[in-house]
């Protein structure tokens, strides 16, 4: 079963901010900090809960591998 809240986390629509951090291998303290300088992803609020689509998520990602220096 795919979508939303689905238990196989490549395959939701949207993460929430714990598992986010997770895929990403990073601490959500860091992950508050990049969004309080505007550099986090794009979220959306369900209710009380902030999630991540995996299209905020790829472009994020799109955004710093662009602006990460070359290795």
């Amino acid at each position: 079963m795919s979508g939303y809240l689905s238990n196989d986390d490549d395959a939701a629509d949207a993460y929430s901010i714990a598992t986010f951090c997770k895929k990403h291998a990073i601490s959500e303290s860091f992950f508050h900090k990049l969004r309080t300088l505007g550099l986090g992803p794009r979220t959306m609020r369900v209710g009380t809960r902030v999630l991540i689509s995996r299209e905020a998520a790829r472009a994020w990602r799109k955004r710093h591998t662009e602006t990460s220096p070359a290795t």
